[in-house]
């Protein structure tokens, strides 16, 4: 068997660590909606974001066979919104601060831009580093939803 990338396993890492952030950004955002359009917005991009960290946990699963992840997985199981623990980025410790205190909506949607493309940015270069098609898939797929994450917003955005 041919040991695993650590590039690979590092983007799966930073990659689940921002899905989560995302997660709770995204939480956090829709509290603070200015009405029911922007909430159900935000709350299913946060949704979407549930969904691309399972996928990468699979993918990590398949790499490794390895229950590393459990952790996570325990976040992401629990009622309410989890809370950000010291491995999570003080970057995104902040973004959460300022959405809560954040004096308009098009502050918030500013963050969650930079957030998404930021993301899109990593996952489409892990794609082109990727030495195995089923990573450049997986990678592939994420950047893809991060970039329709990035048009939703911008759609938001240019609504204001």
């Amino acid at each position: 068997m041919t040991p695993v990338n650590p590039k690979v396993l590092d983007t799966l890492n930073w990659g689940i660590s921002t899905e989560i952030k995302s997660y709770v950004f995204y939480i956090e955002a829709a509290k603070r909606a200015p009405d029911d359009a922007t909430r159900t917005a935000l709350n299913k991009l946060a949704a979407e974001e549930k969904e691309h960290y399972q996928v990468l946990e699979r993918q990590h699963h398949a790499l490794i066979k390895s229950e590393q992840w459990v952790t996570y997985n325990d976040i992401l199981r629990q009622e309410g919104l989890p809370e950000i623990s010291e491995d999570m980025s003080e970057r995104h410790q902040e973004l959460i601060q300022k959405v809560k205190d954040a004096e308009s909506h098009r502050v918030i949607l500013d963050m969650a831009l930079e957030l998404e493309q930021e993301a899109f940015k990593v996952f489409s270069a892990a794609s082109e580093r990727a030495e195995d098609e089923e990573e450049k898939k997986t990678f592939d797929f994420l950047a893809r939803f991060e970039m329709g994450h990035v048009k939703i917003i911008q759609g938001m955005i240019d609504a204001l």
